[in-house]
């Protein structure tokens, strides 16, 4: 239903940005049409040609002035006269967005100039903040990061000083909007002649633009491999340091920067013997699904059927949702030609699915 504004609101005041915006229907833009093919806009004669109640040709009229889409013609004046009925005169959308926007974007331009000297102040102790962290890193093995922005300098200014690899493993699938970010970062790294591994789980290639971002990244020379279980996320910057997510961290954003070297030693043996059994990702055009890992992610499900693991921590094993677990499953057993998942473990031994 159409809401008008108050009768004793001046329909030529602007838009209250607190208040909600009038909305354009058909009338709207009848009326609008009509005053600019004739060049002036009459509501009455307007209702009376367009078959409207008169009521709702002047609620539709005030929306259009509270929108500066048409101005009142100053010669009749609010009421008209006789021989002159009080009209209208319409302006083009150009005027009209420029009279609605103007302090609004003012205000933005405004608000931009105090964020950036805000932003400044702020940062003239940031040498002190860089010279403390590298002293606290250097006299302590293990270093928590809990706040945000922390987190990501230290990771900024490992990436930028790594001079001989970065090696990495991501459990999750990434949203596209983080993609952008990780290639920047990939081509400065690759750029200075840095190397680049980094593992994802299998479940990662069914999507479509994920396929797309690690074809970019290994044609800029990164090594892409998948597995089918990625435990952690974890990041080696030249074997010296380590970062890993802070569980412990109650907002989740916390990380750990690492240097001790025996447990720096472990955690990258761990990481390269996944390395070692994972897949080479291989970006054939036009390659959909997840091609050469299909049939190890289909070992890797009749595994954790046997298991006997229920489906919501054997997709989270995955990196998958459990929707999308159980329809492998299902594919599964009608390949199989199994009635339960039992017998589809059972029969996959005997055809020799889990030979390698």
């Amino acid at each position: 239903m159409h809401t008008s504004p108050p009768a004793t609101a001046d329909p030529a005041a602007p838009v209250d940005a607190d208040e909600d915006t009038p909305r354009l229907g058909e009338l709207h833009t009848a009326l609008y049409r009509r005053a600019l093919e004739h060049g002036w806009l009459d509501p009455v004669k307007a209702a009376m040609r367009l078959g409207a109640r008169l009521a709702e040709v002047e609620a539709a009229v005030r929306d259009l002035a509270r929108l500066h889409l048409l101005r009142r013609d100053a010669g009749t004046g609010a009421g008209g006269t006789d021989d002159h009925p009080a009209g209208w005169i319409p302006c083009s959308p150009n005027a009209a967005a420029a009279h609605l926007t103007g302090s609004i974007e003012a205000e933005i331009r405004r608000r931009h100039r105090e964020a950036e000297r805000l932003r400044s102040h702020v940062m003239a102790l940031n040498p002190v903040f860089e010279d403390s962290w590298q002293g606290s890193s250097q006299q302590n093995p293990i270093v928590h990061l809990t706040l945000p922005d922390t987190v990501r300098s230290s990771l900024e200014q490992l990436s930028a000083g790594a001079r001989q690899e970065v090696a990495a493993a991501h459990p999750l699938l990434p949203p596209p909007e983080a993609l952008t970010e990780g290639l920047a970062r990939t081509t400065e790294v690759l750029g200075r002649g840095v190397a680049m591994r980094t593992l994802y789980p299998h479940s990662v290639l069914a999507h479509r633009y994920m396929q797309q971002h690690l074809g970019r990244m290994t044609a800029l020379g990164a090594e892409i491999r998948t597995a089918g279980h990625i435990p952690d996320r974890i990041l080696f910057f030249d074997r010296e340091s380590a970062v890993i997510a802070d569980s412990a961290a109650g907002s989740g954003t916390g990380a750990v920067v690492i240097r001790d070297p025996a447990l720096l030693g472990h955690l990258y043996r761990a990481w390269e013997s996944t390395w070692d059994a994972a897949l080479p990702f291989s970006s054939a055009p036009g390659g959909t699904g997840y091609g050469s890992a299909k049939d190890e992610l289909r070992r890797s499900v009749l595994r954790l059927l046997e298991s006997g693991l229920k489906d919501e921590v054997a997709a989270r094993r995955l990196s998958m949702s459990t929707s999308t677990y159980r329809r492998h499953v299902t594919e599964l057993m009608n390949d199989l030609g199994a009635d339960s998942r039992f017998q589809a473990g059972s029969l996959a031994r005997r055809n020799g699915w889990f030979d390698s």
